[in-house]
């Protein structure tokens, strides 16, 4: 959703009263007529609010804001200007009161960690959605409003983008909303002022260095939504990950654990197959089509949620029964002839966990297991040959293949991945064609994983282009004979 696009009725406020919100005195009592980061959306009595970015410096659109008669705020100073040495940080705090204190007035989740977000939040929408509630997710390529489907570019909106959505929650009488809320979205203070009723850490493994740095900035920024939490909100915790339990005397609020080491939600493994888990969660059978054991935590992750907000017990299990994953998520294309998975793993975590489960499943069927996959460019380049490593660890077959190179080299990036790997991969860049490979060399039966962009209908090289999906790409090369037009 872009910055135009939530058709919500703005308040008003006086820019006086505004500017007092974040410690700045004037004598200015005109009703503003909006106010945004984006220069062509003010005009007369409008706040341009100047952000210096990576890309752009909005700051060089301070003169021609000033010619339409509105107002600047920047951290330099000018006519119509107030000044501020971090206009970025106060931003969120502006568009709160202006836009009313929209999330005091909702229930609010949010959900953090390296790996399970958007399982999580997807898994809470419909929990909620299910149980009568009205509800907005907030995440990854995706804004559900009360089941009206959106494109987001980013995991967590720009602020402008997340406060025109809750006033528009609000509006249309929506009661939750679940957010995915990610570390730089802490650290560049998009949800500054908001406040949560829980707060959802799955886990924490190594990601996101290229942007945090170190491994503790990156957890420092994670445990920034705890400090989120409303007065009586609750933290909900995975136990048994070994950063998040360092960190459990530190939230200072109630918390709820769950794992198999927790006290308050405890897993007790049962059964696990190729398309379903079965467990123990405290004193309740749970039963669930979902794949893959990670999932019993992002489940009970959800069921945690759904009890600190007094959902009965009868009917969360009966959704579990029943629970789907998002999109490109342990997502089974096809059962025959082969049985072929898309799945988002993109860090050497979440691909470890992932290709763990389907190696189990391939010994089981005695056939083979072919993965698909590359790594995104512009992004830390140490986990390259982690993934290749980890690749040929559990993988029969390994083809590697672009996926979202950005401004870096594509064969750069494959040869790096390929230093993990023990001269068995297969190097195919275009992706479309790697996955025919794969599935014309297949034997029946065997498990085909597409790994890294989940359900992504673009490729990201310079500039973006329109792709098939990989699960559009499985279906087309399975459904139809012959050579494909590809993207790339």
């Amino acid at each position: 959703m872009n910055k135009e696009q939530s058709g919500c009725t703005a308040r008003r406020r006086r820019l006086n009263e505004l500017l007092r919100v974040i410690g700045i005195e004037c004598q200015e009592t005109v009703e503003l007529s909006g106010i945004s980061d984006c220069a062509q959306e003010i005009g007369e009595n409008g706040l341009f609010v100047a952000l210096q970015g990576t890309r752009t410096d909005g700051r060089q659109w301070a003169e021609l804001v000033r010619q339409r008669g509105g107002y600047v705020l920047s951290d330099q100073p000018g006519e119509r200007t107030f000044v501020h040495p971090d206009p970025r940080s106060v931003y969120p705090l502006l568009l709160q009161a202006y836009y009313d204190y929209p999330a005091l007035k909702l229930t609010m989740i949010g959900v953090t960690g390296t790996n399970g977000k958007s399982t999580v939040t997807q898994l809470l929408y419909d929990l909620f959605c299910e149980n009568g509630r009205r509800c907005c997710l907030i995440g990854t390529g995706r804004i559900l409003i009360e089941g009206e489907n959106r494109a987001s570019p980013n995991t967590t909106p720009d602020p402008l983008t997340l406060l025109r959505l809750l006033d528009e929650a609000c509006q249309r009488g929506v009661e939750v909303v679940i957010m995915e809320v990610s570390s730089q979205a802490l650290a560049m203070h998009r949800v500054e002022g908001l406040f949560f009723d829980l707060a959802v850490l799955t886990n924490l493994k190594q990601d996101h260095l290229d942007y945090h740095k170190t491994l503790k900035a990156y957890q420092q920024a994670k445990f920034l939504l705890f400090e989120k939490l409303k007065e009586k909100g609750t933290a909900i915790l995975n136990q048994d990950d070994p950063i998040t339990r360092r960190w459990l005397a530190k939230i200072g609020r109630p918390v709820f654990t769950y794992g198999e080491e927790s006290v308050n939600f405890r897993i007790k493994p049962i059964a696990e197959t190729w398309n379903s888990l079965t467990f123990e969660l405290n004193d309740h059978r749970i039963e669930t089509p979902l794949a893959g054991a990670f999932n019993r935590y992002n489940l009970t992750a959800a069921l945690a949620c759904g009890f600190a907000l007094d959902l009965a017990w009868e009917k969360m299990l009966d959704f579990a029964r029943h629970a789907r994953l998002p999109a490109g998520r342990m997502e089974i294309v096809t059962e025959h002839p082969v049985l072929a998975v898309v799945d988002y793993a993109h860090t050497a975590s979440a691909m470890e966990a992932m290709l763990k489960h389907w190696r189990t499943m391939a010994d089981k069927r005695g056939r083979q297991l072919w993965v698909v996959f590359g790594c995104g460019g512009d992004r830390e380049a140490d986990k390259r040959p982690q993934m290749g490593r980890l690749a040929c660890t559990y993988c029969d077959h390994v083809v590697l293949c672009d996926d979202n190179p950005r401004s870096e080299d594509p064969n750069r990036i494959l040869a790096q991945i390929a230093e993990g790997c023990d001269g068995r991969q297969k190097i195919i860049r275009e992706r479309g064609e790697a996955i025919k490979f794969v599935l014309d060399g297949a034997q029946t039966d065997d498990i085909i994983i597409v790994a890294g962009k989940g359900g992504e209908t673009s490729l990201i090289q310079d500039t973006t282009m329109t792709c098939l999906s990989d699960r559009e790409w499985i279906e087309r090369w399975l459904g139809q004979a012959g050579r494909k037009e590809t993207c790339f």
